[in-house]
């Protein structure tokens, strides 16, 4: 006879496994090894010109990967809606998925060394560059209710000599029309990082082989919609100077 504690447990696991402890590093690493390992048992491919998921081409750069969840129960705030803190969680592993899958052979070269730019270290991941965030901006637009399925849908938006930006969406389905509407929208400001040393959009997106004269054109486009996030240098010295003031 299953005891009602078991029952329970098992249940809690179901509805509340995203917010269990450790569940968050537990999904990040769950992302990238899914992203990372399909290519790398694919037989006479070599990984670090080979992506798995076909993205490696002009045409994919502004592909939309999605990452599917649902509301969980711990996740609702006192209104009985998913509480905005929890949105960005939610994004850290929408966007992995994405950019691990986006430049998985980038990733395979770092870590290979083929360039040789981290001498005699080889098949490392302490070669594979990190990708720390500049700035996250978030605007809510409908609300989302206990064990809700949603969509989070990211993208490459543009990008500039440092900063790349990407351009999160969260999309239900209409009970009345059956058509996608918009829950939420995000914008991410990432900077790639060898060590201390910045690595150029450019250089991750040609290797991957996403870069033409169009994608170019749409970059400069849609740069006008980000370049605001680029200078924080007002905000910096705001906080300066209430330092001084306490």
């Amino acid at each position: 006879m299953i005891s009602i504690k078991v029952i329970l447990f098992v249940l809690y696991l179901v509805f509340c496994h995203k917010t269990t402890p450790v569940s968050h590093p537990i999904r990040f690493y769950y992302q990238s090894i899914k992203g990372l390992l399909p290519s790398r048992f694919r037989k006479n491919k070599d990984v670090t010109k080979f992506n798995s998921f076909n993205l490696d081409s002009p045409d994919k750069l502004f592909k939309y990967v999605t990452w599917h969840s649902r509301v969980s129960p711990l996740e609702i705030d006192l209104f009985m809606h998913k509480n905005n803190s929890t949105y960005f969680v939610d994004l850290d592993i929408a966007r992995t998925k994405l950019l691990v899958r986006l430049f998985q052979q980038y990733w395979w070269n770092a870590y290979e060394n083929k360039s040789g730019e981290f001498g005699k270290i080889q098949n490392s991941f302490g070669n594979i560059p990190y990708t720390p965030l500049g700035t996250v901006q978030c605007s809510f637009k409908r609300e989302l209710t206990i064990f809700e399925k949603y969509d989070v849908n990211s993208r490459i938006l543009a990008w500039d000599k440092k900063w790349l930006f990407v351009l999160s969406t969260f999309t239900t389905i209409d009970p009345k029309t059956k058509g996608k509407r918009t829950n939420a929208i995000a914008l991410t400001k990432y900077v790639f990082k060898k060590k201390r040393l910045t690595v150029p959009p450019a250089e991750y997106l040609g290797y991957c082989n996403l870069l033409d004269e169009k994608n170019e054109e749409i970059n400069a486009r849609n740069y006008d919609l980000v370049k605001h996030m680029i200078d924080t240098g007002d905000l910096d010295a705001l906080a300066e100077e209430f330092l001084k003031q306490t």
